[in-house]
């Protein structure tokens, strides 16, 4: 985690609900989760998706992965702690619920799920609520 991020984060809940996802999709591996601030977020969404802005998740799935399924790296997750603080306040929930629904979004990814049509987001969205309950709502 960023140093300036990690104490506010609770690690032992990003796990739990990483299991919760990969137990839920019927999936075995790990993944990485980091947690950081807009402008490490900014350089990263530059660098990797040539869009000169900060977002509050990104997934990178792995490549090459051949080790056995039971060691399988999935990928990495980033999240912007600060725009998850953002969108939080703005749904008027925890930002400890936001990171669990930005984790859980970006582990779907992944695992091969897609937002960029209606439809694929409507999937997409309905898998998280059945995972995360309420909490991820209608965005």
């Amino acid at each position: 985690m960023h140093r300036k991020i990690s104490s506010r984060v609770d690690r032992a809940r990003l796990k739990k609900i990483a299991r919760k996802v990969l137990r839920a999709e019927k999936a075995r591996g790990d993944v990485t989760i980091y947690v950081t601030d807009d402008a490490e977020m900014r350089a990263l969404n530059r660098q990797f998706h040539a869009t000169d802005a900060t977002t509050d998740v990104l997934a990178f799935p792995a490549r090459g992965n051949d080790v056995p399924a039971a060691r399988r790296y999935i990928g990495d997750i980033i999240i912007s702690y600060e725009t998850a603080r953002v969108h939080a306040r703005d749904a008027g929930w925890r930002i400890a619920d936001e990171i669990d629904l930005l984790a859980v979004h970006g582990i779907l990814h992944l695992l091969g799920y897609d937002d960029r049509t209606p439809r694929a987001r409507k999937k997409m969205w309905a898998r998280q609520k059945e995972i995360l309950g309420d909490i991820a709502g209608d965005e």
